[in-house]
């Protein structure tokens, strides 16, 4: 997926999912029943735990995967949009299940044909040659997402058309689903479908869980049931992604109980595979499946909470191994297979084969995966964006030289602590391409002020902003939010965000819309005193798309703030608004920061950052070239204004020596100057009439203008 939004933990359980895929498939060899589907020999070496191993991760690998893709599923729907969604899906699961089945699917077959006479001189009988109807092998699970996309789009297209146009019937279900997760009867209820399903399915093997279709297109009603449901769940848990916390909290106590219902099931269900169907009662069944089913769930959301409670923070190599995942699960097939062939008629112990297949066959796809893939693009195809090979220039690796480069022109009075420090870029740097976006940049966000951060447009405030929130990673350099990486769920939770551009569902009402906010919170402030805050009240009932473009503004401040967030980001908040509004959002703003709330101003209006900001930080060409306070930063700049009523045109004064500029305000002329004694005093004396003189220090406007200049 785009690193915007970038959910770490996510990404490494779905690549988990993946990764334990070949873990499973590398157990093959060791069980019997599986080797003689596939029309190979069982290995010398055998043993019940290879057994075991596939029996666990067979429980809940696809569950888990389905659970994640459903999330993901949501997240680029409602950012990109039907169309983008459908484009997007068709590159990166129709695109590699075509192509899959056109190369791998002939390896394998060769594979299979070559392990048997690899084995045994002997002519192959046609019934040791495995039977297909149409051999999806591991490939099954793009097929079934494919279904299931198709599937989830169509019934919400017709629910919101036709049933819920609203979103009341959705917010309820919202509602449902916290207090089912909340309190615990989710795994229950989420097993109940396909606990009925497996047990109903005639001639249902034990053994083997949920059937797949790994040799046929015929869709198997289980697998549908079972992971369906899964994928369905994840896209309703995106919509409030605070649940998530619940899993993080519980995740040892869902442990416990996967591990125990896995016992009881394997204990039920005996430790040896096999292709007969066990003759059991239909209560023994019935109970077999309860027990199954729960394992799943339970399964799913012990991943889930332990991913969510150790590995939330960035890291490049897991971020490497979780991109690469899915190219390794793709075409991992045929390469384990044939290392299986190989080891077969070997003398060692099974543990020694079966780690040595995983090893060879992981470093092989590795390296397959960073020279044919990661740069180039396939790995656009498969991972949604091209990486590029990124060189960080040698004046980066030494921080003295950073603090060099990029020191500003002013620091503050005091200088600033780490400590109160509400956030910080140390050492930044970011490109995209050959363009430089930050160049080892170093930024702190005082506690409890306003920073404004000022530049023109490519100066890198955008690149900036988005590290912070977490919705890029750096190339070199460190970021931290409120103490913690920017990435954790914990930090984004305590975080504020107001864009510039924001694109909401136009058929909610406004309170809907940010009751929806408050429910990704675990102690929101209520709808009613946020509205009071923003002066929104008589707003809340209104349609979000009848609203007019500063009243849209001031719901989405709202949104923003109704989490109770210590850090907020605001990008360009009064654009559009008219003089009345604005002045209100001042208040609002000058409101959050007296009750020691922290906030990070984007804005053109630079009138704006003077009245509000503590500190400015001026960018350019991705350094920082100025840092201080408002009076700081405009006492950089030498200047300083003229106004006056006189006979003299501006054609006239505009050329005298030290003047910057003249410009026509009514009746005055605006005069900047460098030395301001020498311009009044023959000023003065061309005209004796000279009327309303005022000499005042340069604004923030001509310091802006005077040091961007510089730089560029």
């Amino acid at each position: 997926m785009p690193d915007h939004d970038r959910l770490h933990a996510l990404d490494a359980v779905r690549a988990f999912a993946l990764l334990a895929g070949i873990v499973l498939h590398a157990t093959i060899s060791f069980l019997p029943i599986l080797s003689d589907m596939l029309g190979l020999e069982m290995d010398r070496s055998v043993s019940p735990i290879p057994q075991a191993i596939y029996y666990v991760i067979h429980i809940f690998r696809m569950a888990t995967f389905y659970f994640i893709a459903g999330f993901f599923a949501h997240m680029v729907f409602h950012r990109k949009g039907f169309r983008a969604f459908f484009l997007d899906r068709a590159k990166r699961i129709l695109v590699p299940l075509l192509v899959g089945w056109i190369t791998i699917g002939p390896l394998i077959f060769l594979i299979l044909i070559w392990g048997t006479k690899h084995i045994s001189t002997e002519t192959i009988p046609a019934q040791r040659l495995p039977q297909f109807d149409f051999p999806l092998f591991h490939l099954w699970f793009l097929y079934y997402l494919l279904m299931f996309y198709a599937l989830v789009l169509f019934c919400r297209w017709c629910f919101v058309k036709f049933v819920d146009a609203e979103g009341r019937i959705r917010n309820r279900i919202d509602g449902w689903l916290r207090l089912l997760v909340k309190g615990y009867m989710a795994p229950l209820l989420l097993a109940t479908p396909l606990a009925v399903c497996l047990y109903v399915t005639p001639n249902w093997n034990l053994w083997f869980g949920i059937p797949t279709p790994d040799f046929g297109l015929a869709p198997q009603i289980p697998a549908l049931v079972g992971y369906g449901t899964a994928l369905a769940f994840g896209w309703l848990v995106h919509r409030q992604t605070g649940l998530l916390q619940v899993w993080k909290g519980s995740w040892f106590l869902h442990l416990a109980f996967a591990v125990a219902a896995t016992a009881i099931c394997y204990r039920m269900v005996g430790s040896t595979a096999s292709d007969q169907i066990l003759a059991v009662s239909n209560s023994f069944k019935l109970i077999y499946a309860a027990c199954y089913c729960l394992a799943i769930w339970n399964w799913v959301f012990a991943i889930v909470g332990t991913a969510l409670r150790f590995f939330s923070g960035a890291s490049r190599v897991q971020r490497y191994v979780s991109d690469s995942s899915y190219w390794l699960y793709l075409i991992h097939l045929p390469l384990v297979m044939a290392l299986q062939v190989l080891m077969m008629q070997w003398n060692p112990h099974w543990s020694i084969k079966f780690i040595s297949i995983i090893i060879i066959a992981t470093a092989l796809l590795l390296v397959s995966y960073h020279y044919l893939v990661r740069f180039t693009y396939v790995g656009e195809i498969l991972n949604g964006r091209r990486r590029r090979r990124t060189r960080i220039p040698k004046s980066l690796s030494n921080h003295s030289t950073i603090e060099a480069v990029t020191a500003p022109l002013v620091t503050p009075s005091v200088t600033e602590s780490q400590d109160s420090a509400v956030a910080q870029l140390s050492g930044v740097y970011k490109r995209y391409g050959k363009t430089v976006a930050l160049d080892g940049i170093n930024l702190q966000i005082p506690r409890g002020k306003l920073l404004a951060i000022l530049g023109p447009n490519g100066a890198g405030k955008t690149t900036a902003i988005s590290l912070m929130l977490g919705l890029l990673e750096t190339d070199a350099g460190a970021v931290t939010v409120l103490g913690h990486s920017p990435h954790l769920i914990d930090t984004r939770r305590q975080i504020g965000v107001m864009m510039q551009e924001v694109t909401l569902s136009p058929e909610l009402r406004a309170r809907e819309l940010i009751d929806l906010a408050a429910s990704y919170y675990p102690t929101p402030l209520s709808v009613d005193k946020v509205m009071e805050l923003t002066n929104t009240a008589s707003l809340a009932k209104r349609c979000y798309g009848k609203l007019s473009g500063g009243q849209k503004r001031q719901i989405q401040l709202t949104m923003a703030l109704v989490g109770r967030p210590k850090l907020l980001f605001l990008d360009e908040p009064t654009v559009g608004l008219d003089v009345k509004a604005r002045e209100m959002m001042w208040r609002v703003v000058r409101k959050l920061l007296s009750e020691g709330i922290s906030i990070v101003l984007t804005t053109h209006y630079l009138e704006e950052a003077e009245a509000l900001a503590d500190q400015v930080a001026v960018l350019a060409k991705g350094r920082l070239i100025a840092l201080g306070s408002v009076n700081e930063v405009r006492s950089l700049v030498a200047r300083k204004q003229i106004r006056c009523i006189t006979r003299l045109s501006a054609e006239q004064i505009k050329h005298w020596s030290s003047v910057q500029n003249v410009r026509s305000v009514g009746q005055q002329l605006h005069i900047t100057v460098i030395d301001a004694e020498d311009i009044v005093r023959r000023l003065l004396e061309e005209d004796a009439n000279l009327k309303e003189l005022e000499v005042s220090r340069a604004g923030l406007a001509e310091a802006f203008t005077e040091i961007t200049k510089e730089v560029a």
